[in-house]
């Protein structure tokens, strides 16, 4: 699950708009509902990859770059059901 989240990562950080990065976000949880995996991993998943997101912030090279985590951060946040 470590090496999905990086590939999701990745590609968040490379999007070239926002409708780009909530499609990543959307065909990974798509992905994971699409190969049986449990709610509950999925949730977890989820904070996983908010929290990847939030130390990536951190380390944002580019503008574009801190704009999509940023969205991203925004998006999981929404998806998580505590």
């Amino acid at each position: 699950m470590v090496d999905f989240r990086q590939r999701i990562l990745s590609r968040i950080k490379s999007a070239s708009n926002e409708e780009e990065v909530t499609d990543v976000i959307e065909q990974s949880i798509q992905r994971l509902k699409g190969r049986n995996v449990h709610g509950h991993i999925i949730q977890r998943f989820i904070l996983g990859m908010s929290k990847v997101l939030s130390q990536a912030r951190i380390e944002a090279i580019s503008e574009r770059e801190e704009c999509n985590v940023d969205l991203a951060i925004d998006i999981f946040r929404q998806l998580h059901r505590p």
